[in-house]
């Protein structure tokens, strides 16, 4: 009688099977929640940090040319490299070209710039990662440049958002192009702004090779883009 009455007691005392199960979906749920928020914040922050540079960014094209009389030039085109998370591919050329018109380390980035007596830098005009001393030339626009901002990619040096991808930068220009039979010419706008397009794909790792032309037509591409139009 008293083993019957101590497993009477026993059974009392468990958890059912379908309490088990809402104890494991309500901690479930506050995990979610946790993460979800966790996930907001971190994306909320790299946003901040992207918008903070690109602003000081925006300035220091304005010093070089009130310095130069023209903005700088990516000295190539389709520089493209995979960043994390999931290989993204980034057209680099105009973040390395930033990071060296502003930094003054290098020249290899920039058109038109092919002397070394008026740059510093590496050998060949390449960067090496070092903006202090004598040696760097005085387009040195960043006051300081935070090592959080620019990283090396390959052989080069860029600038980089709070998501860790290159800034894309696009000095305007209306190339002449001959279409048609008869050879006519026409001039194709390659920029929105008539100074310069610079933007970051900030979270969007979807559209990360349309250019900023192509949000004429369909502005709903830049939809999460920083961007200075």
């Amino acid at each position: 009688m008293k083993s019957t009455r101590f497993a009477f007691h026993s059974r009392a005392r468990a958890f059912t099977l379908v309490e088990m199960l809402i104890v494991v979906t309500i901690i479930s749920m506050l995990a979610a929640l946790t993460m979800g928020g966790y996930t907001y914040a971190m994306r909320a922050s790299k946003r901040r940090t992207t918008i903070g540079t690109f602003e000081a960014i925006k300035l220091a094209l304005e010093r070089y040319n009130t310095e130069f009389g023209e903005y700088p030039q990516a000295a190539a085109t389709n520089q493209m490299a995979q960043f994390p998370p999931g290989l993204v591919t980034y057209d680099t050329a105009g973040a390395a070209c930033l990071y060296q018109a502003l930094t003054g380390d290098g020249f290899d980035q920039i058109k038109g710039v092919t002397s070394s007596g008026s740059s510093g830098g590496g050998s060949g005009g390449s960067s090496d990662g070092k903006v202090e001393g004598a040696a760097e030339i005085k387009n040195k626009m960043f006051a300081e440049i935070p090592q959080t901002i620019f990283t090396r990619k390959g052989s080069a040096y860029i600038l980089i958002d709070g998501f860790g991808h290159p800034f894309q930068y696009l000095k305007a220009a209306t190339p002449t192009v001959t279409t048609g039979s008869g050879g006519n010419s026409t001039d194709t706008p390659t920029t929105i702004n008539s100074t310069y397009d610079l933007w970051s794909y900030s979270e969007d790792e979807i559209n990360t090779n349309k250019p900023s032309i192509s949000t004429l037509t369909d502005p709903a591409l830049s939809a999460a883009w920083i961007k200075n139009w």
